[in-house]
């Protein structure tokens, strides 16, 4: 998942000029109040009118947003809305997947966008597996955890400024529709009904990763053009009394990455220009790489890159995307510290030795299995890892 800062929508309504259908359009409305969902948690107020509970309240994931027009569908000139039949073909289809609710595909000027249109419940269904696949059952707070982190997220970004509320990938949380669904994350995802995380009585934004490497991030750390938020700050993930981290378990808790003379080049010649003021082509020779700072919890705050064209700064989550492997892929974190090599004034070797994986900002979802390994409970997991929050839930 990337978090982004959206606007906070009062309604999920699509306005319509016209309807294609067999059947009844799905209605919305909202009505909200927020129950600790501990013994004897009181009342926590929020601003009233704004959610429904996950079974009534209605997302609208784009599937596409610039999908060609195969069907004729762009003739209408209307959005079009389908929805499921009965017994077999209860669900909607689009690309060979199977989706709850119905679609809503509009014409635009770029191709069709794609719209699923469905319960806020059966929406977590198709995410939350993906987003922590499959648990043993020690680690199921970990998979409720990871519900309730979605679920908050979700309802912090319902939008009404467009014809959806999110995408059905990592731009916000990847949703994969029935096909998606375990019967574990449906467990986890019933024995936390309505349950969000809460600060000042409010849904937060909750971004998550798969790895921290030691510690969490804040925002600024990351994406530094962003405010920092006061549950989004650097939290260690160190075992109390060890050496060891809760994420210890994670497959890229440690990585190295190697870039030859010619590699270096090359992915600075592709990508450096997208994120520094360095020219579209002609960057020429890598001749220095230089660290500039690090953040409070420890990641690599800035580099400098030293070419024949001149000198420019990556910094926080650029870097990720400047560094890629020969497939594209980005580096794996900014956690990292590095060696490099240098022959006729030229960068010849760059040994990039780091920790974690993703922006390390939120809950770190390693750190969350280990937490559960441990005996923590999903309410302690998403309040270490958004620190200052409580847990409560939307009652509608």
């Amino acid at each position: 998942m990337q978090w982004r800062k959206r606007l906070l929508s009062a309604q999920s309504k699509l306005p319509m000029r016209a309807y294609v259908a067999v059947g009844a359009v799905l209605g919305v409305g909202a009505c909200v109040s927020l129950v600790s969902p501990g013994p004897g948690g009181g009342n926590v107020p929020v601003v009233r009118g704004l959610y429904k509970n996950g079974r009534e309240q209605i997302v609208r994931i784009a599937l596409a947003t610039a999908a060609p027009d195969t069907t004729g569908v762009a003739r209408a000139k209307v959005p079009v809305v389908i929805i499921p039949g009965e017994g077999n073909s209860r669900y909607v289809l689009w690309n060979g997947k199977r989706y709850r609710g119905d679609l809503v595909i509009t014409p635009t000027d770029s191709g069709l966008l794609v719209v699923n249109r469905l319960s806020m419940d059966d929406y977590l269904r198709g995410v939350v597996p993906l987003e922590i696949g499959s648990r043993t059952a020690a680690e199921f707070a970990a998979v409720q955890a990871q519900a309730v982190a979605a679920r908050t997220y979700a309802y912090k970004h319902l939008n009404d400024t467009r014809g959806f509320d999110m995408y059905s990938t990592v731009q916000d949380q990847v949703y994969g529709g029935v096909d998606a669904e375990k019967p574990q994350s449906d467990t986890a995802i019933m024995t936390t009904a309505d349950v969000v995380v809460l600060y000042a009585g409010q849904p937060i934004t909750t971004p998550y990763h798969s790895t921290c490497g030691g510690s969490t991030a804040a925002v600024s750390e990351v994406w530094y053009d962003q405010p920092d938020q006061p549950y989004l700050r650097p939290v260690s993930d160190r075992i109390p009394g060890t050496d060891h981290y809760y994420c210890d378990p994670s497959p890229r808790f440690s990585w190295t990455q190697n870039f030859d003379g010619a590699g270096l080049r090359a992915v600075m010649e592709k990508y450096l220009a997208a994120y520094t003021k360095a020219p579209k082509t002609g960057v020429g020779r890598i001749t220095d790489i230089r660290e500039q700072g690090r953040t409070p919890s420890g990641r690599m705050a800035a580099l400098l890159v030293q070419t024949d064209s001149g000198a420019y700064t990556l910094r926080g989550n650029d870097i990720r995307f400047v560094l890629r492997d020969p497939k594209g892929a980005i580096l794996n974190s900014t956690y990292f510290s590095f060696t490099r090599e240098t022959s006729g004034g030229e960068v010849s070797a760059l040994t990039v030795n780091g920790r974690g994986y993703g922006h390390g900002i939120g809950m770190c979802q390693w750190g969350a299995i280990g937490r559960a390994r441990a005996g923590q409970n999903y309410r302690t997991i998403l309040e270490t890892y958004y620190p200052g929050t409580t847990v409560g839930r939307i009652a509608g």
